[in-house]
């Protein structure tokens, strides 16, 4: 087909498009992540170890008006408090409470409880709209958000089973000028406006926790020095640009523009090592991926993601910045330096290609990603059913595997993203690239099928490539390209690294870039 020189006809793209259709119904529905919270008839989401949106049901977003990607703040939920959640999860199994907040449209803030269980398949919480009794982790809860004594966490679990005060003084001995006192103390620590609203809040911790069973949930090994992930957005043009926030918030200043495989932030060690390395990192989510939406019909791709990149920094006030950029997004990074040479302090590029001015580099890459190019090259059309299918291939791999559509077979690269230690991130990362089914990564083609050497003309800050001896994508002797369109550039072969450098290797990276950022 990509060689072939003529369109499909209209009854073979139908026929297409038909059976498309279906096959991508199919997947969605063997989504493994999102049955986890689609499966509730209550509202439900599924949150990363670091406070992601990983997927959520229908009633959840149209409850909070929150979607994949989002992070703690657009559920009002205060990061002392989840970190607080967290602890309760590693202090015994089953399920605990966490306090989220709803908006009705209205200035008033609707509190709402959710019961969340920890999935250590999935390195994920999943979090589910309560709806009487309640385990031991659900009662310390209620003790630590709400300061709710015993006899007043008792009158509250008989509330929240239909019980009136004159009921719950007969069962507890109590007089009812008592009970009626103490509800007056729950309503007020709940912040809660009747008894009515007081046991609907509390309802379903019972019920839910009920359906949480200890082979679905387990215990949380939480990490004590966690580097905390700030997820926001903003609006461009009636675009919406995602970004993220890692690392010392009073350190040098870094714009981290990642690659088309390993999130922006996603990774513990990408947030612990700029910490570590005093550096305060701004990661803009490029067009097609996560939140940001895709250049408008007409628009150029570079020149969207080069003022995608202006509004973050002026958002976030980025006024000087070094860049860190993964594999294609070089290019939007040299196209910052170019045009504001005043403001990017020098770049370091991971894993970059050079542009694809031989068809030897195209011919040497593994077949699987090849293809991609050979398609964008010749058969436009194509790309796009080939994208979706390759989407449909990942969700029948599902979050743990789904890498495998980039690094089957290919050494050392398997090896390196099958660790343990980095299981979160890929699963965090799988929303990441599903969320828009692929389209930053047809983004990405234009842009690495330009012939933008020419970027290179008037850089005059240093760029420094650090590359893994093992790269099978982009073998190390292809990057002589960049010594001829740059030659003051400084390559860095790491030995034993391939394309996933940037997961083998977060310690030299952020070394380096602490060093070219300190000058």
């Amino acid at each position: 087909m990509i060689s072939g020189t003529e369109q499909l006809s209209a009854e073979t793209a139908l026929q297409l498009s038909t059976a498309l259709f279906e096959i991508e119904e199919r997947a969605a529905a063997e989504d493994q992540l999102y049955a986890l919270v689609n499966e509730q008839g209550a509202p439900a989401l599924a949150l990363s170890e670091a406070g992601q949106v990983l997927t959520l049901n229908t009633a959840a977003a149209h409850l909070f008006r929150v979607s994949s990607g989002d992070g703690l703040a657009a559920l009002h939920i205060d990061g002392n408090e989840f970190v607080g959640f967290k602890r309760r999860l590693t202090a015994m199994p089953g399920p605990t409470l966490i306090r989220v907040l709803r908006f009705d449209g209205g200035d008033g803030a609707i509190p709402l409880l959710m019961t969340g269980s920890y999935h250590p398949r999935f390195r994920a919480f999943t979090l589910t709209a309560l709806q009487h009794h309640w385990p031991a982790s659900i009662d310390l809860a209620l003790e630590e958000l709400y300061g709710l004594t015993v006899s007043e966490r008792e009158v509250l679990s008989c509330l929240a089973r239909g019980m009136t005060s004159e009921q719950i003084a007969g069962q507890r001995g109590r007089a009812v000028g008592t009970v009626r006192q103490q509800v007056k103390r729950i309503l007020q620590k709940l912040g809660a406006s009747s008894q009515l609203e007081a046991a609907t809040l509390a309802a379903a911790a019972a019920t839910r926790a009920d359906h949480d069973t200890p082979v679905r949930t387990g215990l949380l090994p939480l990490r004590e020095q966690e580097s905390h992930l700030q997820i926001g957005e903003l609006m461009r043009n009636s675009r919406r640009v995602g970004w993220r926030r890692f690392g010392d918030s009073a350190g040098h200043k870094v714009l981290f523009l990642h690659g088309p495989s390993f999130g922006a932030g996603e990774y513990s060690a990408d947030r612990d090592e700029a910490a570590r390395h005093g550096l305060n990192v701004l990661a803009p989510e490029r067009p097609g991926y996560g939140r940001t939406h895709s250049p408008a019909p007409g628009e150029d791709a570079l020149e969207c993601q080069y003022l995608d990149l202006l509004a973050v920094m002026e958002e976030q006030g980025f006024d000087q910045v070094t860049v860190l950029a993964h594999e294609v997004a070089l290019i939007p990074g040299l196209e910052l330096a170019r045009r504001q040479p005043d403001r990017v302090r020098g770049v370091l590029a991971v894993s970059a290609a050079p542009p694809f001015r031989q068809l030897e580099q195209i011919q040497r890459m593994p077949d699987h990603q090849a293809i991609f190019i050979q398609a964008a090259r010749h058969a436009p059309w194509l790309v796009r059913l080939m994208t979706r299918l390759l989407m449909v291939r990942t969700r029948q791999l599902g979050p743990e595997s789904w890498t495998d559509v980039i690094f089957e077979g290919v050494e050392p690269d398997t090896h390196v993203i099958t660790r343990p230690s980095l299981k979160s991130g890929v699963v965090a990362t799988y929303s990441f690239y599903l969320n828009q089914m692929g389209r930053g990564f047809e983004v990405d083609l234009d842009l690495m099928l330009r012939d933008w050497g020419e970027l290179f003309e008037q850089i005059a800050c240093p760029v420094n490539l650090l590359h893994g001896r093992r790269n099978a994508t982009t073998p190390p002797d292809t990057l002589e390209i960049f010594r001829h369109l740059y030659p003051a550039v400084c390559i860095e072969l790491i030995d034993e690294a391939g394309l996933t450098l940037a997961l083998s290797q977060p310690e030299a990276i952020y070394r380096r870039l602490a060093e070219l950022a300190k000058g």
